[in-house]
């Protein structure tokens, strides 16, 4: 459950570096599939830049709204045992 947590954590990070460690540790099976997903969802990489640049007060809502429906997939997938 910590890395849900961590990997919605990192997704808010505006790149897709990131995100490329929770495919490295899903694929050498270090964490479940409810980890992966919920890095995906939260995970937009350079396209909140533009947003970013526009407005950062619409930025910072769409990154909540982003985070915590990365949250409730990440933990109703981990919790279903998926």
């Amino acid at each position: 459950p910590w890395m849900i947590l961590l990997a919605v954590l990192i997704g808010i990070i505006p790149e897709s570096g990131p995100h490329l460690l929770f495919v490295t540790l899903f694929a050498t099976g270090v964490v479940p599939f409810s980890v992966l997903l919920a890095s995906s969802i939260s995970q937009d990489g350079h396209a909140s830049l533009p947003l970013l640049a526009e407005s950062k007060r619409s930025f910072v809502k769409a990154k909540i709204i982003n985070a915590l429906v990365a949250a409730v997939c990440g933990y109703l997938c981990c919790f279903v045992g998926v």
